[in-house]
């Protein structure tokens, strides 16, 4: 015979023993050959349906109490249901968010009585659902010791990092990339975090490369309580990538103009022998950025590719005339005044513009004898002469065409060039003469000082 069908007989003879000694043998024996009354049957079986029906009640009087940090939430009958139905709902969440998550919150389930109490499991379970915060562990990312962007794992840390890098060096293009630092200390602390804040590592870059304008309004994660109850959110800091580049660029090298002085020319006059040619070197930079902008530039190196030919220029030596006899024709026959020499509106205004009614291709006349010492077209002139006078020199500039060339002679009263509107112009049509006279000798023009043309008319 094994141990239980011992045991079992064991307490059968307890039970027996007792039995035998009970009140309710005694009261059985007592009842043996007599007949009762049947108010007293009636009396019995009301009292023996008045217990079974209060212990039910009793029984069906006791519940489980869902309370959530201090919180009832309601009552259930079935415990283990409930706590499976929590299991249930982590492991959809997990599911759901990728990673492991455990309640923030303590529930409790608490067995009382309750006389007057009813379940409400569809209520109790909707509250879980919707006050139940959940958590998951984390690794937060640190920026100079402050707590800033939660992520996964420490290898999400140094993943998030080093997509950081390759949003600045992706702007290095085809130059020499020398080294990568973040100027600010980056550290990674283990922490409990809502799965929601949790960002992957392209966010975190994002977030890192954008600073308080990508991060505005975002709560630090890690003191998210206690920004709550300052009600003053902390800002994202901004993180700076620095990063070091060698830069080669090929720039020219200046030539040099050297003269050659002759008594051929008077000293008005001039000529290039040798247009000379600028040379060209490769220069090695250090490019030190932050973020993408640049900060400082050091020249490490530079390597001449060609070497610069020198300009030569022959510039005249004698004392020229006095060609011009200082009265000075009006350049434009029946020409009008259209904007007056250095005038409130116009205070940079060196000369006097004149129009004529035949607009485009009236003749310019030369003011007097003189020497042709350069034409060309050049903004905001447009197309121009200067006449060498002597002790004098007149402009006419924004002609439509030039008629003479440097070091001609010209005649008082030859023509020298058409009206037009080339360079800059502000005439009424667009179309006039800018008329300079510049006083002086010196050998170049555009050093004299300029006068009112109308003093000399």
């Amino acid at each position: 015979m094994d141990s239980w069908k011992i045991r079992k007989a064991v307490w059968g003879k307890k039970l027996q023993r007792a039995y035998h000694h009970s009140e309710l043998r005694k009261f059985l024996r007592w009842l043996e050959g007599k007949r009762l009354h049947w108010a007293i049957y009636l009396a019995l079986s009301s009292l023996l349906l008045c217990t079974v029906l209060g212990a039910d009640h009793y029984r069906s009087s006791f519940f489980y109490v869902v309370d959530l940090e201090g919180q009832e939430l309601g009552l259930v009958r079935d415990g283990a249901a409930l706590e499976h139905f929590l299991d249930d709902l982590t492991t959809k969440c997990s599911s759901f968010y990728g990673m492991a998550v455990e309640p923030e919150q303590v529930v409790t389930l608490t067995r009382e009585y309750r006389s007057r109490g009813a379940e409400d499991v569809h209520k109790v379970k909707e509250a879980l659902r919707q006050q139940l915060s959940l958590t998951t562990e984390a690794v937060m990312l640190t920026i100079d010791q402050v707590p800033a962007i939660p992520l996964l794992s420490e290898e999400k840390v140094d993943e998030a990092i080093e997509l950081l890098g390759k949003c600045y060096i992706s702007r290095v293009g085809g130059n020499k990339l020398l080294r990568v630092t973040l100027l600010e200390e980056i550290t990674a602390t283990s922490c409990r975090v809502s799965p929601e804040t949790v960002c992957t590592p392209e966010e975190a870059a994002l977030l890192l490369r954008e600073g308080p304008s990508a991060g505005e309004g975002r709560l630090l994660l890690a003191s998210r309580e206690g920004s709550r109850e300052s009600g003053s959110p902390v800002m994202l800091p901004l993180v700076h990538v620095q990063t070091v580049e060698e830069l080669r660029v090929i720039e020219k090298i200046p030539c040099q103009t050297s003269y050659r002085f002759t008594d051929a020319l008077w000293y008005a006059q001039s000529r290039v022998l040798e247009p000379g040619q600028a040379g060209r070197k490769e220069v090695a930079y250090e490019v030190t950025r932050e973020n993408g902008r640049e900060v400082g530039r050091k020249k490490v190196n530079e390597t001449v590719l060609q070497k610069p030919v020198n300009r030569v220029v022959e510039q005249g030596s004698s004392r020229a005339p006095a060609l011009g006899s200082g009265r000075f024709l009006w350049p434009v026959r029946g020409g009008i005044i259209t904007s007056g020499y250095r005038t409130a509106s116009r205070p940079g205004h060196d000369g006097v513009d004149i129009g004529h009614c035949g607009g485009m291709g009236t003749p310019i006349l030369a003011a007097d004898d003189g020497v042709v010492v350069e034409t060309g077209s050049k903004y905001p002139r447009g197309n121009f002469i200067v006449l060498y006078h002597g002790s004098h020199y007149t402009l006419y500039a924004h002609n439509q065409v030039n008629r003479v060339s440097t070091g001609d002679t010209v005649k008082r009263g030859e023509l020298i060039a058409l009206m037009g509107n080339t360079g800059r112009t502000y005439g009424v049509t667009g179309v006039h003469l800018h008329f300079e006279i510049r006083l002086g000798n010196q050998g170049s023009w555009s050093r004299c000082p300029t006068v009112n043309p109308l003093s000399f008319f």
